[in-house]
């Protein structure tokens, strides 16, 4: 379609119109030899691997001739006289808007569950499906459906297996700090979860303000093109796989409410930004403020951890528990201080049963009216006042030493006059006059040396100070 279009007008009117085949961008060669495709799938990172698989379609030599999708049912509730939609695949959605058909498995189970053929009216032709694939389709498939498929299924998983098996790979990758992750295509095992033979992998940098959200866009269309070049060399591949190395297999887990609530004991700024990191577009790290004799739960949406040059909202920040809520009048966020003397910047709040407010509608409606100055970890009794912060037996209380504080702070403006070099002597942050800059290329330099420097990923979501 491409190239149609960068030919001239005059040409591109002398064009007869293609067959219905080529029109869906396959040769007749290419449509007698390509695969007919059901593909397994629930949520957005299914939906861009279906999207990237889609794409494949349409390339110079494709290989997949027919592609029909297998997803959850969409769930229904009642309100009022009408039935609404509560829940529908993100997968189903996609593939109802690329004219794709669509079946829905039975809700209880899939043992009985039989594999479709494909629809004679779509295809062409009538047979089985050739090869079944599976991204994030969340039920377990039994040995009856994996071996109903001539060439076997592979699934797309985002993690380098064997680290990171189950349900929340992207998850337990930001949670834990790692600086890489990946996509993995793997054949489905029969009988046990993503510990089939490695047929491709790709690594992919985790940036410091990747969200789950995110990632799951990013590695869902990535492990799309990836299955795509799978099913071209597939043959290939397979007489290459590697089997994984259960030595160094990482299970994972079903996060749930509680995973998401703010440890104040324990937890640093870093911490509970790289939580809100990892439950982003599933969830929101929580803690509980008592109102009116009533503890409440509060989400905190939209976070970011304090620059350590940015000026605290107040002088004694160190000297308050952690959980404090400071508020200051036309300033964009609350601020609270964590165990570690970090601080922490909320801008945007929900409270359990409310609508979501920014930070000034939250001090206005909430702060006000509570009785407490601070947020704690566990509710607890509403009658009685709140107890004092409890300390861990070891714990040293930070000072302004132990952390990076502001520049030219009253708190510590003796230590600054003290610390500054001499008018004399040259500071090392400042370049010398007869020294080239770094940020000038020298003589002889070509430009194409900065040019070379890694620049961040595109589409990477900002901080809100960024946003700012």
């Amino acid at each position: 379609m491409l190239a149609l279009l960068l030919l001239p007008r005059r040409r591109c009117a002398a064009v007869a119109p293609a067959p219905a085949r080529w029109r869906r961008g396959l040769s007749s060669t290419a449509a007698a030899l390509g695969l007919k495709v059901l593909f397994f799938g629930t949520d957005q990172f299914a939906e861009r691997t279906l999207t990237a698989m889609m794409e494949t379609r349409f390339s110079t030599s494709p290989i997949i001739d027919h592609i029909e999708v297998v997803c959850p049912p969409t769930v229904h509730k009642r309100r009022g006289k009408k039935d609404v939609v509560d829940w529908q695949s993100e997968a189903g959605v996609r593939a109802r808007k690329l004219g794709l058909k669509v079946h829905h498995p039975p809700e209880r189970g899939m043992a009985l569950w039989q594999v479709p053929r494909p629809d004679p009216e779509l295809c062409g032709s009538g047979g089985v499906f050739d090869i079944g694939v599976v991204s994030s389709f969340g039920r377990i498939l039994p040995p009856s459906i994996v071996g109903a498929f001539p060439k076997g299924m592979i699934n797309v998983h985002p993690s380098l297996l064997p680290k990171y098996r189950g349900p929340s790979p992207i998850q337990t990758a930001i949670l834990n700090g790692d600086a890489t992750t990946g996509v993995t295509v793997q054949e489905l095992h029969p009988h046990r979860v993503d510990a089939g033979r490695i047929l491709a992998q790709v690594p992919y940098k985790l940036g410091p303000h990747h969200t789950r959200e995110y990632l799951m866009a990013e590695l869902g269309y990535l492990g799309g093109l990836l299955a795509g070049k799978v099913l071209q060399n597939l043959d290939l591949v397979r007489k290459e796989a590697v089997e994984q190395d259960e030595s160094q297999a990482v299970p994972t887990k079903m996060f749930t409410l509680q995973d998401t609530r703010i440890d104040w004991e324990t937890m640093g700024a870093k911490d509970i930004y790289r939580m809100h990191r990892a439950h982003r577009g599933h969830g929101h790290v929580h803690s509980f403020l008592r109102i009116k004799n009533r503890y409440h739960m509060v989400k905190f949406v939209e976070l970011e951890v304090a620059w350590p040059s940015r000026k605290p909202l107040a002088d004694d920040f160190l000297d308050r528990p952690p959980g404090t809520i400071f508020n200051v009048r036309k300033v964009p966020y609350i601020e609270f201080p964590c165990i570690d003397g970090s601080r922490l910047h909320v801008y945007r709040f929900h409270v359990a049963g409310k609508q979501e407010t920014d930070r000034f509608q939250f001090a206005a409606g909430y702060v006000k009216k509570s009785k407490d100055t601070r947020m704690v970890s566990i509710p607890c009794d509403p009658r009685r006042p709140t107890p004092p912060f409890v300390y861990p037996p070891d714990y040293r209380r930070p000072s302004l030493k132990d952390i990076d504080t502001w520049a030219g702070s009253k708190l510590h403006a003796d230590e600054a006059q003290a610390d500054e070099p001499q008018a004399d002597e040259p500071q090392a942050d400042e370049p010398q006059a007869d020294e080239p800059q770094a940020d000038e290329p020298q003589a002889g330099e070509s430009a194409t040396a900065q040019q070379s420097s890694p620049d961040p990923p595109q589409g990477a979501p900002a901080s809100p100070a960024e946003q700012k």
